[in-house]
Formats: structure tokens, sequence, C-alpha cells
């Protein structure tokens, strides 16, 4: 039997933090009833402190348990979120670019195994570079994204060769198949590659080969931002401690084969169930796709466990954007969680849907951010902070700083998180959707913090005051 104990002053949730117990035996998928009431709960706490508006979809065995919008598609105009809602999907777009390279493979006309010099003679390093090292981030080119005039050039339309032209000459940064090192640059020369065998553009072979075929009428590369689309969801990104703003231009074509594709919710499940059958590549091709080519890497996936359950996942975050997709493939469960709004909380609440799915615990958000912490206490938490090489961030630090009467931590890579209350010590993250936990010593000192991100802790040193 599960318990949900929720108390509430006014409309302020305070919600305690609450584990799902799990039965002792397996049950059976839910009614898209009770899933739609269970899910209800969950999101609740994540759209009051506007950390979450999107479209989920839940399917089980072929029958969608839920597709449902939350929040608003445009804050301005009062436009709800819906299953039909289109979504940028960033990085998700990643999973149909490898695709495009596999059925290319099928019909002969290229191999994984070719070196980048067959289709860029003169790009530096070209004969040591693969397709397959492009398509598992290891061909040690560096993240187009990191340069310093990628927010200018990003402003303006581009195409697969403005774009390489921007890191071709940059000098690598391993060699080529040391290891994995994500890398957007990879998919954007695998464009490039599609356009120049295919002789199609990159939207153009998507559409024909994949999108019409399966029905995915409402997704596309965004190749041309005049265009006027319908259901189109505006992009937001947090700021403050509860509020939003809207996300900063972006021409999307400087992401053409890494991040520049739309959907909905609907559309990425019809990819789901097409990807169990071969109507669109052959099971042979399909299962080197999913094959983890080194640990938890596929051709556009990122493979591994969740739950205990083998699972194919994706994941993209762009201005504006987030969201992921899950296939259990064991159980042929599917969820999918796009949001337009620029916080990491798909990222966090898709495992908790699923286990709603398979009956095993997970955790209602508990924030209180009425919550009323002595500004001593505040106070100790501030200061540097750093991580290890296996830190969620690796290497990165962490200023703690107090803006506005908020705690915020400003990350050595860029970008502040502002931190809501859950408890006088623990806060979530709205930037990122971590939980952040300041933890003291023996002496009753802050001696480092916790951050905890997917189920996984991390810790980053406070150093010493001066």
């Amino acid at each position: 039997m599960r318990v949900i104990r929720i108390a509430r002053s006014g409309v302020l949730l305070a919600l305690c933090l609450v584990a799902f117990s799990k039965g002792s035996e397996a049950r059976q998928s839910p009614s898209p009833g009770s899933l739609e009431a269970e899910v209800d709960t969950y999101v609740e706490p994540y759209l009051e402190m506007k950390g979450f508006s999107g479209s989920i979809l839940i399917a089980s065995k072929g029958e969608v348990l839920l597709r449902k919008g939350y929040g608003m598609a445009n804050y301005e105009l009062d436009v709800p979120n819906t299953p039909q809602a289109k979504f940028h999907i960033a990085s998700i777009s990643k999973m149909f670019t490898a695709a495009a390279i596999m059925l290319l493979e099928e019909r002969g006309l290229l191999r994984v195994s070719d070196p980048l010099t067959r289709y860029i003679p003169d790009y530096p390093d070209g004969d040591r570079i693969t397709v397959h090292h492009l398509l598992l981030h290891t061909s040690g080119i560096p993240n187009v994204n990191n340069l310093p005039d990628y927010d200018t050039q990003s402003r303006f339309p581009q195409t697969p060769s403005s774009i390489i032209e921007m890191f071709q000459n940059e000098p690598l940064v391993m060699e080529p198949g040391e290891r994995f090192d994500y890398s957007n640059s990879n998919y954007n020369l695998l464009a490039f590659i599609i356009e120049k065998v295919s002789g199609q553009s990159y939207g153009d072979f998507l559409r024909e080969n994949f999108l019409a075929p399966i029905g995915m009428s409402d997704t596309g590369h965004d190749g041309h931002a005049g265009e006027i689309l319908k259901n189109r969801a505006s992009g937001y990104v947090p700021v403050g401690a509860d509020g939003l703003e809207n996300a900063p231009y972006l021409d999307w074509t400087i992401k053409t084969g890494n991040g520049s594709l739309y959907s909905t919710v609907e559309d990425l499940y019809r990819w789901d169930r097409a990807l169990y059958t071969e109507k669109i590549l052959k099971k042979s091709t399909l299962d080197v796709m999913f094959t983890p080519h080194l640990e938890g890497v596929g051709y556009g996936w990122f493979l591994g466990e969740r739950l205990n359950r083998r699972v194919a996942r994706m994941s993209g975050r762009s201005p504006g954007f987030q969201g992921e997709i899950h296939r259990y493939l064991d159980d042929d469960v599917c969820v999918v969680v796009l949001s337009n709004n620029y916080s990491g909380a798909a990222s966090f609440m898709i495992t908790d849907l699923a286990a709603m799915v398979f009956g095993e615990p997970y955790e209602i958000l508990a924030i209180n951010p009425g919550l009323e912490i002595d500004p001593k206490v505040l106070d100790a938490y501030l200061g540097h902070y750093r991580g290890d090489a296996d830190f969620f961030v690796p290497g990165a630090s962490i200023t703690v700083e107090s803006r506005d009467g908020h705690l915020t931590m400003k990350w050595s890579m860029g970008g502040v998180s502002w931190l809501v209350p859950m408890t006088e010590s623990t806060f979530y993250d709205r930037s990122y959707g971590g939980r952040v936990t300041f933890v003291k010593d023996a002496a009753g000192r802050v001696s480092h913090l916790i951050y905890r991100s997917s189920g996984q802790d991390y810790r980053a040193t406070k150093a010493p005051s001066e």
C-alpha cells in the first residue's frame, strides 16, 4: 500500500519527502486513470516553483498509459502545454543522426570504419578519425559549443560546412579512440557526411526515410528560423528563486546533426515503436546501434541500467528546452518527458515516472520555499567548494553566494544556480535539478556539500576560510 502525506499552508506546498514502497510481488502496469493521478501529484511541486513545464508520455507493452501536458507552452499568451506541443529536443536529435548513418551503411554508401578524410579530404588528422569515432564521441575533436565565438555564431543561420569551419583547425583534445569525450562537433560532422553521401539536405533525408514512413508528422529539422510551426512551445529559463524569462535567441541551424530537431512526446513514441520493427532499419543494424561499443555508449544512445532494468536513453538540453526518452528494452516500457524549461528537472523526473510503472520506490520533491532559516546558518554555507574528477561536473568548483536573500551557486564553467530550501541544510537546484546538502564536521563547521543527481551523490569539499 502506498501512502502520501502532503501538508499544505494556503496554496504553498510544504511536501514531506516520502519514499513509496514496493510491494513484495511485482504489480501490473497501473491503469491510465490511477497513473494520471499519481503523476499529477508528483509533478505538482515542480509546477509550483516553475521548475518544469512540458509534456509527458508513458507507455507499457504498446499501451499508452498517460499522455498529458503540464504548465504553459507560452506564458505570455496563457497557452497550456498539450501532448501535441512541439518542443526542441536538443541532443535527443543525435539518435536520428546515428540512425541515418546506419541506414546509409545498410545501403552500401558508407562504412562506419571509413576515415573522415574520405568525406573531408583536408580535415586535420582526419585519416585517424573514423565515422565510428564520431558516433561514439571518441574522435578527440573539441566541442564547438565551448569555442569563444559560438554564442555569437549561434545567432545566425549556419550550414554543416560553416559549423565545421569553426572547429576544423582546433587541436584535438585527445588521441582518436582514446576515450569518451562528449562533443557536439562529432554530430555536426555526421550531418555533413549524410548530406554529402545522400545528396539531400539533412532535414529532407530524415523526413523521407524516417519521419514520413512512420507518421512522425510533428517532427522536423528547424532549418529556417522564420518558419511558422503550429503548436510550437516557447522556451524559458529559470531565474531567481521562482521566476522565468524567455530563453536567449538561437538559430537552430548551428545544431544541425547534434540538436536541431523539434518533436512531440507522441511522435517520439512512434519512433520507439518503429525501433521494435524493421520499418526503418534491419534488426542486425539496430543490434549494432544498441550495442555498447564502449561502456554505456551506443550509436546515438546511452545504454545501461535504471531501476535494475536494461535501458536505452537519450537526453537533450539547449536554451529554453530539456527532455529525455527512456526505453526499457526487456520490459517494452517507454517514458518520454519534453520540457520548455531549461531546468534539468526532466532528467530527474523520468526515472521516477518509470518507477510508477514498475512499482518501484520513488520520492516526491520536498520544497519549502517559505522556510525561514537563521541568517547565521546560511552564512556558514557561503564560500568556495571544489569537486574532484568524479564530481557531477568533473573538476568543477562552486562559489556559494547570497543574492537577494537566497543562496546561489556560481559554477566555474559558467552559470548560476538558484537554490530553493527543502530543509535547513538541503536545497533544490532550479537550474540543473539537483539536490544540494551542506554537511558539517564533528566540530560543527561546514566541511563539504553533497550534490545529488539522478540517484548519485557527488562531493565537493569546502575551502578553508581565509
